[in-house]
């Protein structure tokens, strides 16, 4: 479904329970050319916030120690 920005402004809290309740993506419109997508989080969201990424992250070094002394009082 697409909706103008003037509606959209006009209707917003409407249109994201719409968007909540029947699980339906609804497209805003600037001058008859899309603007932004309001979507359900639930279609959008991942199934774990803590670890997706560890398949590409890599550790290189330890960040806490340096390679040498160095006091902060100096």
């Amino acid at each position: 479904m697409d909706i103008s920005v003037t509606q959209f402004k006009a209707t917003c809290l409407g249109v994201i329970d719409r968007v909540q309740k029947e699980k339906s993506r609804i497209t805003i419109t600037r001058h008859g050319k899309p603007a932004a997508e309001l979507i359900p989080i639930s279609a959008s969201a991942p199934g774990k916030l803590f670890g997706r990424s560890k398949e590409f992250t890599v550790i290189v070094g330890d960040l806490l120690s340096a390679e040498e002394h160095w006091d902060a009082e100096d």
